[in-house]
């Protein structure tokens, strides 16, 4: 009963990292680029301490540890059969990337915005710098969850063919200059999958029952 339960929270925690990630990404919508100067940085930061706060020290730790259990029941869900199959590895391992992605993320927002708050400029602006290049393992690990699970559907049939080319075509962005407009779109998918894998996996087909062959008579 309890591994029942566990494995049905697995696709649903793709939903929370769907839902908690679109509430990161809001804070932090405005946040200053490489090019932004040294004085706006410093600025923004320190005017934008208590939404780091949140983001950095509360959403993007949760996110990390959504996209573990969500990447567990994307490789199960890509297994060919009873065999594991190296799409779900893939897929697998790009979560993992993702969730470090994260963790990173919130140690250099908490500790940007605790600089700002203590006046410290220079480490300001050097976290902030840090921060401005995430995208460059995320792109990756993205590309690697979203190209996996897609190839993979096509194969196992586990997602509808429209869901399966719209997987495809956002892991296929994150490694082309448009991967910030398909970024945007990571959140609804994360929904929509966890939300869909969840119901399939609830409306398993029953198991029938097999009856022993009447005996032939001679």
């Amino acid at each position: 009963m309890e591994s029942n339960r566990f494995d049905r929270f697995l696709p649903l925690a793709g939903v929370l990292a769907g839902l908690l990630l679109a509430g990161g990404l809001t804070l932090t919508f405005s946040i200053p680029s490489s090019e932004t100067s040294f004085d706006e940085t410093f600025s923004w930061w320190q005017d934008n301490r208590g939404q780091h706060q949140i983001s950095g020290l509360l959403l993007a730790p949760l996110v990390a540890l959504m996209l573990i259990f969500f990447g567990a029941g994307l490789q199960r869900s890509l297994r060919s059969g009873n065999r594991d199959s190296g799409h779900g590895s893939v897929a697998f391992g790009g979560a993992i990337l993702g969730a470090v992605g994260f963790a990173l993320i919130g140690m250099l927002e908490g500790a940007a915005a605790n600089a700002a708050h203590e006046g410290h400029q220079e480490a300001v602006y050097a976290l902030s710098q840090l921060h401005s290049y995430d995208w460059l393992a995320f792109n990756a690990s993205w590309a690697a969850v979203l190209l996996a699970t897609g190839l993979g559907a096509r194969r196992n049939g586990m997602l509808p063919t429209p869901l399966v080319w719209a997987t495809i075509v956002i892991g296929a962005s994150q490694l082309t200059p448009v991967g910030f407009v398909g970024s945007l779109l990571i959140p609804p998918w994360l929904i929509v999958v966890g939300v869909w894998l969840s119901r399939r996996k609830t409306t398993s087909p029953q198991p029938t029952r097999t009856t022993s062959p009447e005996p032939v008579m001679s």
